[in-house]
């Protein structure tokens, strides 16, 4: 029986040997980068070979216009090596693929030839490829390879219908290869019908890549879910678009979809410390004009005036919410603070590594119940005997701990203060100084759309002052525990919480100290003769005004647990070289809360069977302040998560990928209390 449904490919040959499609008027791959260009935009850039490493179910690649196999050969390839880096076998891989216009196997063959790297592959692929002329293939083709790990599903059709046939109640497929010639020379196939089966087969977190970089691709990847950032290609292929699946209309949990925005040309930010200046670092590196609103006569006043703090991760002992979140952010800020010093925007610093010593049998059993499971890489932390702590610190302890290697101390306002010069440089930033804002309002502004001629309603911020009365068009509060007082965030629960950390002078017993050290307060370096110590966790305390009894606290604690050391040093009042009380911003879970203000009556209102039922199926996404956002609640580990939580937030206005998964996002979402609320019904319905 005849397929009616398939044409044959009109191909021909360049000199070198490249195929050509004259359907299309385009190569399918050249002789000279062809080759290297696909493996770039396909392989790498979906990540292929670090996911198959990872993933612990069936992995899933699905790719429109299958053409001369060329992706599906690199596919194999990258699947091989893998296996042959990786301990254990990996997971099967299916990978689906589509072509309304195939070539004969001689054609296939003919193709292939001019790749003697992918020889083997090509010889394999051939042998199951179906003989005679396309007219008479068989709807569809399904083959093994690698010992039966890869198994390939080739189906003759259009790329549309063909994809309509792959059954699926939930999504599938973990990466997308959106290959197929460019839109304007085969419009027929870059359908709305093809977008949709895309985003139906399509699992949370697939990737997809393409360097088809046309408006309308860009439009409809979008529609569907897709979050894209376009980048740089190899080869001929100048640009691509790097795509990952993050806000799928199509979810039983619209609460956790993020608003949508169009990027942004200014963004305003209320701040001065850790968190703006990260955000202001990210936004003017995509492009936005920034103007931040600082209250002091200087930036970093806030909890990112102490001399010297410790970066490290919040690590329990097996992987949780808090855990995983935080170990990213401690690598996504090592990232950040090594670009902003290879930059040449030096700061005081030094990755000597961290000990979290354990001085008391809890903590002994905690480390045996760490070095025991072994959930986290020796690079992030490991246990470490006595000895072994003695040598790493350079000074006599008795008792071993966990060792972070990787992380240490910087000095935070010169830090803050580069990352203010570096987002300076882009000639984007404008900082104004002794304005403090103690109210904003909305207003409410209504516009004709011209791209489709209706009247959209939007919002834009009046922020007051003593200084006078500011325009925000998209306004972000990264205030610390200070914005607690704005009427907007006053249903978060947010909380001001006081440390006074004491400086201390160094002496010769402790300057040759050499990493962090973490017992229930902590102890760090010498930096310009000084050692911090503390620091003190007060509630209900809002004074930033430092006092004795809490650096007498500071002391006493350094001798109850480590009294051996303590007395060593023989620090007194009177070594003091000064001390600072700041407030802290921390939230009712111990994460910050990253994105869009919720209304939080709107919640009410749009998700009240959560109440009944928590798993209660809801699109509707999250009601939200329009323009208003928020990174707040960083605690005392700022330094740790102020990148990684500037990172997402930059995404969600540029409308790029969010680097990290939908519950992660929704982990850090302001809006997550009041579903909890709702769920557990704190809240009248």
């Amino acid at each position: 029986m005849s397929n009616k449904t398939i044409e044959s490919s009109t191909l021909s040959f360049k000199e070198d040997g490249a195929p050509y499609c004259n359907r299309f008027n385009d190569i399918y791959f050249d002789s000279e980068s062809g080759c290297v260009q696909s493996e770039y935009i396909f392989i790498e850039k979906n990540r292929i070979m670090q996911r198959l490493s990872t993933a612990k179910n069936n992995f899933c690649i699905a790719e429109t216009g299958f053409g001369t196999g060329l992706n599906f050969l690199l596919t194999l390839q990258a699947y091989q090596k893998a296996q042959q880096l990786s301990k254990t076998v990996l997971v099967p891989l299916h990978y689906i693929s589509v072509e309304k216009y195939p070539l004969t196997k001689s054609q296939l063959v003919k193709s292939l030839s001019i790749l003697p790297q992918l020889h083997d592959f090509s010889t394999e692929l051939a042998t199951h490829y179906p003989e005679g002329e396309v007219i008479d293939f068989l709807p569809k083709l399904t083959a093994s390879f690698l010992k039966n790990q890869v198994t390939l599903t080739l189906i003759f059709n259009d790329a549309e219908i063909g994809l309509s046939k792959v059954n699926s109640y939930k999504g599938i497929v973990d990466a997308w290869y959106l290959d197929g010639f460019s839109p304007a020379k085969n419009p027929d196939m870059w359908s709305k019908a093809l977008f949709s089966q895309i985003g139906r087969l399509s699992t949370d977190q697939a990737t997809l890549t393409t360097f088809t970089v046309a408006g309308s691709v860009k439009r409809q990847l979008r529609e569907i879910g897709f979050r894209l950032e376009k980048q740089l290609a190899k080869g001929k292929k100048k640009e691509m678009f790097v795509a990952v699946m993050q806000s799928n209309p199509i979810t039983t949990r619209g609460y956790q979809l993020r608003p949508r925005i169009i990027k942004p040309q200014h963004v305003s930010i209320i701040g001065g410390g850790i968190a703006s200046a990260c955000v202001a670092y990210k936004l003017t590196k995509q492009g936005i004009k920034v103007t931040l609103y600082c209250k002091d006569n200087t930036i970093a006043q806030g909890a990112s005036s102490n001399s010297v703090a410790a970066l490290y991760p919040l690590l329990h002992q097996q992987h949780d919410d808090i855990s995983c979140f935080y170990q990213q952010a401690f690598w996504h800020a090592r990232s950040l603070y090594d670009e902003l010093n290879q930059l040449g925007f030096s700061f005081s610093h030094q990755w000597c590594g961290l000990l979290e010593v354990s001085y008391k049998e809890q903590l002994v059993k905690r480390q045996q119940a760490f070095e025991h499971l072994s959930s986290w890489p020796n690079n992030l932390i490991h246990g470490v005997n006595a000895k072994q702590a003695s040598t790493l610190a350079n000074i006599k302890l008795p008792f071993g701990g966990l060792f972070m290697p990787n992380a240490g101390w910087v000095s935070p306002p010169e830090l803050v203060a580069q990352l203010f010069n570096a987002a300076k440089k882009t000639n984007r930033l404008k900082v104004i100084n002794n304005t403090e804002i103690t109210k904003i309002q909305q207003i409410k502004t209504t516009f004709n759309d011209k791209e489709n001629t209706e009247e959209s309603n939007s919002s834009s911020w009046l922020l007051s002052s003593k200084q006078g009365n500011f325009n925000a068009s998209v306004l972000v509060i990264c205030g610390g525990a200070e914005a607690i007082t704005i009427e907007q965030l006053s249903n978060l629960p947010l909380n001001a919480t006081r440390g006074q950390v004491s400086n201390m002078n160094t002496n010769s017993t402790i300057n040759k100290l050499s990493t962090v050290l973490c017992h229930k307060g902590y102890l760090t370096p010498s930096n310009n003769q000084l050692h911090c110590i503390g620091a003190t966790f007060q509630k209900n305390n809002t004074s930033t005004k430092a006092n004795k009894d809490d650096d007498l606290h500071n002391l006493s604690t350094l001798a109850k647990c480590l009294p051996d050391l303590s007395q060593s040093i023989g620090w007194k009042t009177t070594d003091i070289a000064f001390s600072k009380a700041r407030l802290r911003c921390t939230s009712q879970d111990h994460l910050p809360l990253v994105g869009a203000v919720p209304n939080i009556s709107d919640h009410i209102n749009t998700y009240p069977h959560l109440a009944k039922d928590k798993h209660w199926k809801y699109s509707e996404p999250s009601p939200c302040l329009d323009n208003l956002y928020v990174l707040l609640g960083l605690g005392a580990r700022g330094l740790c998560s102020a990148p990684l939580a500037a990172d997402i937030l930059t995404a969600e206005l540029c409308n790029t990928p969010y680097p990290v998964d939908n519950q992660m996002l929704f982990n850090l979402s302001p809006n997550r209390f009041i579903i909890r609320d709702i769920i557990k019904r704190k809240v009248r319905i």
